[in-house]
């Protein structure tokens, strides 16, 4: 592979992440950031809980929000903390899960950032004393042995979450 290949790959990324980025900016469904990975597993999640709830209970947290991602603001307020992980990652670590969340979504994503793995885990006692999780490691969905066993997985919901995907952009 010649560095014209390595160019153009990079040229062809960054006409996606400005698009990305741009949609972003305009859409209330996909949140704002520079962590292109998270933000489309939020997004998803974001169309899980739309197939559930009304979408002006929705809204997502600040980027200064460490324990949560999205509110569903229902008589008790419920807050969904969403990891994303890519089949790009060799190693499948989940960035720092902080407490704060009544749900925490787990999301795998192919390499066409396509979800292949969807776990909601409402478990909060994985804390024990800490105030954070790191270094956890999510699931292979081919591998139901794999993960970190301190997170209880449970079944994939992949199902459920493809189907969300679908209604919406169907709708």
């Amino acid at each position: 592979m010649s560095h014209q290949h390595i160019q153009s790959a990079i040229a062809e990324y960054a006409q996606a992440y400005e698009r990305l980025q741009r949609l972003q900016e305009s859409m209330p469904s996909i949140p704002g950031g520079d962590q292109k990975t998270g933000c489309i597993g939020e997004y998803y999640a974001y169309l899980y809980l739309l197939s559930l709830h009304d979408e002006k209970l929705l809204s997502y947290g600040s980027h200064s929000e460490k324990g949560w991602d999205i509110k569903i603001a229902l008589n008790k307020p419920q807050r969904i903390q969403v990891k994303t992980v890519s089949a790009f990652s060799k190693t499948r670590t989940i960035s720092p899960i902080h407490k704060g969340w009544d749900e925490l979504y787990i999301i795998y994503l192919s390499k066409n950032l396509q979800p292949e793995g969807f776990w909601i885990i409402k478990d909060k006692t994985i804390f024990g004393t800490k105030h954070k999780i790191t270094s956890a490691k999510c699931r292979n969905p081919n591998k139901t042995k794999t993960g970190s066993a301190i997170i209880p997985f449970g079944e994939n919901r992949i199902t459920e979450l493809r189907a969300a995907l679908e209604r919406a952009t169907n709708a």
